[in-house]
C-alpha cells in the first residue's frame, strides 16, 4: 500500500500517525531511560517483543512525559556487522539500532525528530561509538524511509534467510542461540517465549530438545526471510571518511531493488 502516512505501533498492531499535521519539535524531548522500561515498552507495543543486547536505550516523552516511542541501541549478534558496514576495525566504535517504536500519537515525521535526537544521546553517553547500523524488513512494511530522511548511507540488501515465528513475530537468531547452548541467560529467554505463549519445557528436557518439539508440533513456524535493507549513519567526521571506501547506493523504493547481497550478520 502506498501512503503518505507514517507507520505507528500500539499493542503490537500496525497503525498510522493520528493525523497530517507534523510534530511539533517543542512538544517531545528525548532522554535515556532504564532497560527495564524500555523492555516492558517494547513487549507492549513492538511486532519484535524481544528486547535486545541493549547497549542504551533512549525514550521519546511527549505531553505529560508520556513515553510515546523507544530506541534501542544494541550489540550486534557479530562484530562482523559494525567491520563490514561502517569500516572501522574495531567493533566497540559502532553499534546497531536494533528497535525503533513510537505510538500512534505521535504525528507525521516524529521518527526523522526522534532518531536524530536518539543519536545525539547516544554520543553524549556513549562517545566511542561513531557509527550506527540499522535494519529494515520490507516484508513487515518498511524499506527505512526515515533513514533515508536523515540522509543514512544505503549499504546492501542483505541474503534471505530462514527464521522461526511465534505467532507472526520473529524470534532474534540471540535468543534461540542462548536456549540451544544454554549461554547466560538462556533461562531468561525461554520465560519470555513462555510469557508470548509458548508451553513450559517439560521436566528434564533439554532446551535444545524443546525448541525442537515446538516446531514439531507446529508451535513455532519456519519462516523464509527475505533480505533486509541495510542502512549505516556516520556519525562523525571519522566515520564519514571510513565510509568513503564503502558502498552508498541509491535508496531501495517501495519494492526491493538489485543491489550487492550481502550476509545478516545482525
Amino acid at each position: 500500500m502506498q501512503t503518505s502516512r507514517s507507520q505507528r505501533w500500539r499493542e503490537r498492531r500496525a497503525m498510522w500517525s493520528t493525523d497530517l499535521t507534523l510534530v511539533d519539535p517543542r512538544a517531545y524531548s528525548v532522554d535515556v531511560i532504564s532497560h527495564a522500561d524500555a523492555a516492558a515498552f517494547i513487549a507492549r507495543h513492538h511486532y519484535l517483543p524481544s528486547y535486545p543486547a541493549a547497549q542504551l536505550a533512549v525514550g521519546l516523552f511527549g505531553k505529560g512525559a508520556r513515553l510515546d516511542g523507544v530506541a534501542v541501541f544494541a550489540r550486534p549478534v557479530t562484530d562482523a556487522v559494525i567491520t563490514a558496514h561502517t569500516g572501522f576495525g574495531e567493533p566497540a566504535r559502532g553499534t546497531v539500532l536494533s528497535r525503533l517504536i513510537l505510538t500512534d500519537s505521535v504525528p507525521q515525521n516524529g521518527e526523522s525528530l526522534f532518531v536524530s535526537r536518539a543519536f545525539r544521546v547516544l554520543r553524549r553517553e556513549r562517545p566511542t561509538i561513531e557509527a550506527v547500523v540499522s535494519y529494515s524488513d520490507p516484508q513487515a512494511g518498511h524499506i527505512g524511509k526515515v533513514y533515508q530522511a536523515l540522509s543514512g548511507a544505503y549499504r546492501a540488501t542483505t541474503k534471505p534467510r530462514t527464521v522461526l515465528r511465534l505467532d507472526g513475530a520473529t524470534i532474534s537468531g540471540r535468543t534461540l542461540s542462548k536456549i540451544r547452548s544454554l549461554h547466560c541467560g538462556h533461562a531468561g529467554a525461554i520465560d519470555q517465549l513462555v510469557r508470548a505463549g509458548l508451553p513450559a519445557p517439560c521436566a528434564g528436557e533439554h532446551p535444545a530438545t524443546w525448541l525442537e518439539r515446538m516446531q514439531r508440533e507446529r508451535r513455532l513456524l519456519r519462516h523464509r526471510q527475505e533480505g533486509l535493507f541495510t542502512y549505516c549513519f556516520e556519525l562523525t567526521r571519522e566515520a564519514r571518511r571510513r565510509g568513503r571506501a564503502l558502498p552508498r547506493l541509491p535508496y531501495p523504493k517501495l519494492l526491493p531493488i538489485p543491489h550487492p547481497v550481502l550476509p545478516l550478520f545482525g
